[in-house]
């Protein structure tokens, strides 16, 4: 037999990982490089970045246990084989596991070299035999993130519009995932209570699941999905940004748009960036949002968003605010993809009416339009000048 690099992920300890090199070590036809990851999480992380051949899960973590360890682990892992690797006391779940969807399983201190090889050997060409590199039959979602260069600005109220109208254009499912850890301020808007929350879907990521997840978001008039933001809930602690992350990877097999409202950038946002496929950075006209703006703009880029991933949005804008407005791109280091007017007024007294997200709205209207231009429809000319006023909103 030719001789072939597998990697292989350890869901254990490194003393587990350096029992299964060893026995691995020097097997005809069998090189194996072992990656151990101690956790859940860790596992999780794991196959988010890396690419592996097989994967040996023990069922027993510090942040997982039985069954559920290893359907979360199979939720993540799609198309790689998965082997249990476990002590006397859970056999009767490795069983389970294996009816489940397992390939097999092995049980600590009584499996041989020989009788590890010929397991992960098989395991391997069985789910290669099954799945022969095969594109999955649902695309993962498109997940557009909005970044508030600074507090204040309406990043919230241009995120959860741009969401419904996203629903209402595309008719496909959407989800609005909101991060804001101070505030209920999407749920406001969409008239939504639930007393769950991201928070909620991150600490339990062992029974993250299809009907659980029903269980978490809250659905909103017009079909929209919102994961509400910890402040919504009562938490105003940030969760950890890897947990997040497996929450978000999970959703993105489950919608066809994920709005995410990342507030400001932080450690959690960072983490989620790595999910993000389009970022709009939205900012005012003010001197203090412009600077904010164009930091965040620098980081981006520092973290290999190209131009085209990154959309500058200036909302609030007055009739008189953009007189230079090449000046400002060039002060940017960035084109400007689209300009709101301020609605100041007129948001008011909608609120003040409880219309929050009303089609009637202007700002309803002219984000229905940066929606269209962001799905690469053509674009009517609005009724009024607005976008005549700054010219630099261009296609």
């Amino acid at each position: 037999m030719t001789a072939r690099e597998v990697r292989l992920l350890v869901v254990d300890n490194a003393k587990d990982a350096l029992a299964v090199r060893e026995m691995l070590e020097g097997a005809d036809g069998f090189v194996v490089r072992v990656q151990c990851a101690e956790s859940l999480v860790a596992a999780l992380t794991a196959l988010a970045h890396h690419t592996f051949d097989a994967v040996l899960v023990e069922l027993s973590l510090p942040d997982s246990e039985g069954l559920a360890t290893f359907e979360t682990i199979q939720r993540h892992a799609r198309d790689v084989p998965i082997v249990i690797y476990t002590g006397t006391a859970n056999e009767s779940l490795a069983l389970s596991s294996v009816e489940r969807g397992a390939q097999d399983y092995l049980l600590k201190g009584k499996v041989t070299s020989a009788a590890l090889v010929r397991v992960l050997q098989y395991s391997i060409a069985r789910s290669q035999s099954l799945n022969p590199s095969r594109k999955p039959e649902n695309p993962e979602a498109k997940v557009i993130g909005f970044l508030a260069a600074k507090g204040g600005v309406g990043a919230t109220t241009v995120a959860t519009h741009f969401s419904v109208e996203m629903r209402r254009q595309t008719r496909a499912k959407v989800l609005l995932m909101d991060m804001d850890c101070s505030s209920r301020s999407a749920a406001f808007l969409l008239k939504t209570e639930s007393q769950y929350s991201v928070v909620d879907a991150a600490m339990n990521l062992h029974r993250l699941d299809a009907d659980y997840w029903k269980g978490v978001v809250a659905a909103t008039p017009g079909g929209l999905d919102l994961l509400q933001a910890p402040g919504a809930a009562g938490f105003t602690d940030q969760p950890s940004g890897e947990r997040v992350r497996h929450v978000l990877r999970f959703a993105k097999a489950l919608y066809g748009y994920i709005v995410v409202d990342l507030g400001r950038l932080n450690p959690v946002t960072l983490s989620l960036l790595e999910e993000v496929n389009d970022v709009y950075v939205v900012t005012t006209n003010g001197l203090p949002e412009m600077y904010e703006a164009g930091r965040v703009l620098k980081r981006l880029g520092d973290l290999g968003f190209t131009d085209s991933q990154v959309r500058l949005v200036f909302n609030r804008v007055s009739k008189s605010a953009f007189a230079l407005g090449p000046e400002v791109e060039k002060a940017l280091g960035h084109p400007v993809f689209w300009t709101l007017g301020d609605y100041s007024r007129e948001m008011e007294n909608a609120y003040a009416e409880g219309r929050f997200l009303d089609e009637g709205l202007t700002l309803r209207k002219q984000v229905a339009l940066l929606v269209a231009k962001t799905l690469g429809v053509e674009q009517k000319k609005p009724a009024r000048g607005m976008f005549g006023l700054f010219k630099l909103a261009r296609a």
